[in-house]
């Protein structure tokens, strides 16, 4: 006899066995025992939880030879002939291979027909979201007014792709991810039946790694099963391609500390021993979530499925960063696995990535760079140790500061203004847009920095240029949400239009004076343009 997959031979044949879904069970057979099945139901959720398995268990209570019940028997002949996928009135259907208008013609012609042995005539449609647009609509009369003894059961692991019409003749129910926890649980009780050794610690990887699926988990537990006789934590890092729990903890201590030498070489310790980088990413963008998470929350417990001690870890290493840091770390490793995941060489791409993350040790807080602005507004030095200094909330590089400690003035401003640390900030804002709004970025590099405060920033443009000043008015909010992304403060934009410097000057000066523009000069490459004629434009007004 063939060799019978743990997935198959553990597959959940009554409702006590659909291990975390305890709302759903408790629906259905509050429905049976109360005689208020209907006629379509919808089971939506991820793949191995339990979906087909509960329509089969579904079907078995409400054709069982002692039921309807909620406790099929499980050894009358519907039973047995239902869980073998041999009875004739319950279809399970794909609906990947069978989504064609005239597969669901075919089956509405069969549906008129009295169940042969059964009490319901049951169709188990599974995937339908795979169904095509013409399909559905054959289904629609049929699924609204279906004959008495007929019930529709759909599985699909994407509820959204169905038309509304399907979903609102439907009762839904939604299938969540299984706990790690109850995973475990499950996955001890079936080593311990089937002789299968193997370690705690183990069992806890395959928990984690089916990410909710009890089918993948048990597919996970039947591979390791052949690959060893006694199942370690190393054998399933090996099989599976995961990292090792140090070599995470080790990689992220070497990111909080923004050491990039160390990071190198764990990357090439972790190539040459074969590890694939992409679950590595993965891995690590997951830890450092489970960071903010015990930073975060009062009681980590009751977001993270971990032990007292691995809380304890974690809280431990997460009081070394702040969480300002960690939002920045988690965003860039977040992009990280992207790039790692459909780069031609994932290891250049973890190399650079992690790069990146570096330049977050050691930043400069928010808190004391508006400080410093609200000491020199009243008269104070920036480094006047009477004030009081708030806690270091990192978020901007020291080695590229954004607010410098020289402070100048320029010519009639008040000393408000910091001359230096606008500069600085406004060449960010240029390169961060610069990606997706190159045409502004051009504009914003004629702009002169007129003043700077906690609330404002003020910007010119020559007079000779107040078109720069109206189109970049128009983008303001762009601008301003930028400036927010960076220093993490809404500061408002304010445009003015400058004295014209040409003003005075001959046709001759004022068109050299334009011809050596960047932004004329890239233009004119672009279109092998000319100037034909040059006109004075009129001052304006503040546009702020």
């Amino acid at each position: 006899m063939s060799y019978l997959v743990l997935a198959r031979k553990w597959r959940p044949q009554f409702f006590d066995e659909l291990i975390g879904q305890e709302a759903v069970v408790r629906i259905l057979r509050n429905a049976i025992i109360s005689e208020k099945v209907v006629h379509a139901y919808l089971f939506s959720g991820p793949k191995g939880v339990g979906k087909t398995s509960a329509a089969r268990i579904l079907a078995k209570a409400l054709n069982c030879s002692k039921g309807p019940t909620y406790e099929p028997c499980g050894e009358c002949p519907n039973c047995r002939s239902i869980t073998d996928g041999s009875s004739i009135d319950v279809l399970e259907i794909d609906g990947a291979s069978n989504n064609k208008v005239e597969d669901i013609r075919d089956l509405i012609e069969v549906v008129k027909y009295a169940p042969s042995t059964c009490k319901y005539k049951i169709y188990i449609i599974d995937e339908v979201h795979m169904l095509t647009k013409e399909a559905f609509n054959a289904l629609l009369k049929t699924l609204e007014e279906p004959p008495s003894h007929v019930i529709f059961v759909f599985a699909t692991t994407e509820p959204k792709k169905l038309p509304a019409t399907i979903l609102s003749r439907c009762q839904h129910h939604a299938f969540r991810k299984i706990p790690k926890i109850r995973l475990k649980e499950r996955l001890l009780k079936i080593s311990r039946t089937e002789n299968i050794n193997i370690k705690d610690t183990a069992l806890e990887m395959i928990a984690r790694s089916a990410d909710g699926s009890m089918r993948d988990a048990l597919t996970i537990l039947d591979q390791a099963s052949s690959f060893s006789d006694n199942i370690s934590e190393s054998d399933l890092q090996t099989l599976l391609g995961l990292p090792e729990a140090d070599i995470i903890l080790n990689l992220s201590e070497a990111i909080l500390e923004g050491d990039i030498s160390k990071d190198l070489f764990i990357i090439k310790d972790i190539v040459e021993r074969g590890y694939d980088l992409r679950p590595m990413v993965k891995e690590l963008v997951e830890h450092f979530r489970n960071l903010a998470v015990v930073k975060i929350a009062n009681d980590p417990k009751e977001l993270l499925e971990f032990t007292e001690s691995e809380i304890k870890n974690l809280r431990q290493q997460a009081s070394k960063v702040s969480i300002e840091e960690l939002s920045v770390l988690i965003t860039q490793l977040l992009k990280l696995e992207t790039e790692v995941r459909t780069a031609s060489n994932p290891r250049y791409a973890f190399e650079l990535g992690l790069l990146r993350t570096s330049f977050v040790k050691g930043m400069t807080s928010i808190s004391s760079i508006l400080e410093r602005i609200g000491n020199l507004e009243h008269g104070n030095s920036p480094r006047d140790t009477k004030s009081p200094q708030p806690p270091a909330q990192p978020t901007i590089k020291q080695s590229e500061p954004l607010m410098t400690e020289s402070i100048k003035s320029l010519p009639d401003v008040t000393d408000k203004f910091q001359v230096d640390a606008a500069q600085e900030l406004w060449q960010k804002v240029i390169e961060k847009l610069k990606p997706e709004h190159n045409l502004l970025t051009c504009k914003l590099g004629e702009a002169h920095i007129e003043g700077f405060t906690k609330t404002d920033l003020t910007i010119g443009f020559n007079g000779g240029m107040s078109v720069l000043a109206d189109s970049v008015k128009k983008n303001s909010h762009v601008i301003e949400d930028t400036l927010k992304e960076i220093i993490g403060q809404k500061i408002k934009l304010k445009v003015v239009t400058l004295p014209n410097k040409n003003a005075g000057k001959g046709l001759n000066e004022v068109k050299e004076s334009i011809l050596s523009d960047p932004t004329v000069k890239s233009a004119l490459e672009l279109f092998n343009g000319k100037i034909l004629e040059i006109k004075p434009l009129k001052s304006t007004n503040e546009h702020g």
